[in-house]
């Protein structure tokens, strides 16, 4: 196993998994580059983007388009949902060649990234609570996907002189480092820089309520690359390569399918009920890994130890007798421990198990 309890440094952790089932990555003095992202890292990356979209509890999110400018954004959620605040409206901006701050001693380069960011209409008499609410809702986010989330803190607050605009940031610690994941920034209703966003845009101020306000806007970014670099380096200090211990929501597969058989005879109707399954979890938007035609005759040590290095949280196995009563094993990752289901039992027990 490469990774887990030896690492003791950032640039050690940068180095141990700069070239593993996820990212592949180059490491100078003070650069990270040459940073990719393989197809189960584009994956996870995209899962971890569904699960920034979604937004906060209590707060409604519309999402927005990059290519018109934001009041454009705004005014069609107004139009279109007759909102008031506070909501938020997210938009997904790609970047080139760019430099992403990721501490104090390193910066990463990209030639190709993704900026998420949420913009947050709120009461400009109540927005210290929201921005204070958010950031703690931040941080727990981060803590709930994570194998230690420990390792979550919010920076100390800052506010610049001039513009009047208050800034945080959520990070976490790694080998003994801090990265940046996450920036907040509150802009008070009448700051200069919200002119060019929101134009003469006014909202309303409740449900019910006739009064239209000039709202303060909480922004909430954070680089969808760095977020991705993030869940593999924690899942890979927590135990290394061998078992990435990534969340199952973020999972880029949400379970394998293993076929074992005692008669070489009965492994053609095994692959195809592995086939059956598999349709039947897709149409459930299940994202499944079919071993069943790829396992080369390798040991079942050897498929369960691949399918745990890609982080799949569940594993069915299907076994001669499943043929004759229809009973399979659901083997689970963190505990290594299986459970006998029915064939009838799915996809309702799996989208069970994964949602919850």
């Amino acid at each position: 196993m490469v990774g887990g309890k030896g690492i003791v440094g950032f640039r050690q952790l940068l180095e141990a998994c700069r070239d593993n089932k996820f990212v592949a990555l180059g490491l100078g003095d003070n650069v990270v580059d040459g940073f990719k992202l393989s197809p189960i890292g584009r994956m996870l990356r995209n899962n971890l983007r569904d699960e920034f979209r979604r937004g906060e509890a209590g707060t409604a999110v519309y999402e927005g388009s990059s290519g018109i400018p934001m009041r454009e954004n705004l005014s069609f959620v107004k139009e279109t949902f007759d909102p008031y605040v506070p909501f938020g409206v997210t938009i997904e901006e790609r970047f080139a060649n760019g430099k992403v701050p990721l501490n104090d001693s390193l910066t990463l380069n990209l030639d190709h990234g993704h900026t998420l960011s949420c913009r947050y209409l709120i009461n400009p008499s109540t927005s210290s609570e929201f921005m204070y609410k958010v950031q703690r809702q931040r941080k727990i986010w981060w803590m709930r996907y994570a194998c230690d989330p420990g390792r979550f803190f919010i920076s100390d607050p800052r506010q610049d002189a001039d513009t009047r605009v208050q800034s945080v940031a959520i990070k976490s610690r790694l080998g003994g480092e801090e990265l940046t994941l996450e920036q907040l920034e509150l802009f008070p209703a009448d700051a200069a820089a919200l002119d060019e966003e929101l134009g003469d845009f006014r909202i309303k101020l409740g449900r019910t309520s006739s009064k239209r306000i000039r709202p303060s806007m909480l922004r909430l970014r954070q680089c969808v690359e760095v977020a991705t670099l993030q869940i593999v380096l924690d899942a890979f200090e927590s135990g290394g390569d061998a078992s990435m211990r990534i969340h199952r929501k973020l999972a880029p597969f949400k379970c394998g399918i293993v076929c074992l058989s005692d008669d070489p005879a009965l492994m053609p109707e095994l692959r195809d009920l592995a086939k059956h399954l598999c349709n039947v979890l897709r149409k459930a938007n299940l994202t499944v890994l079919d071993c069943s035609e790829r396992n080369g005759g390798r040991s079942l040590a050897k498929q369960l130890h691949h399918l745990d290095s890609i982080a799949v949280p569940y594993c069915l196995l299907l076994r001669d007798q499943c043929l004759q009563n229809g009973l399979f094993q659901v083997r689970y990752r963190v505990t290594t421990l299986s459970e006998t289901i029915h064939i009838s039992d799915l996809p309702e027990y799996l989208l069970k198990i994964v949602t919850s």
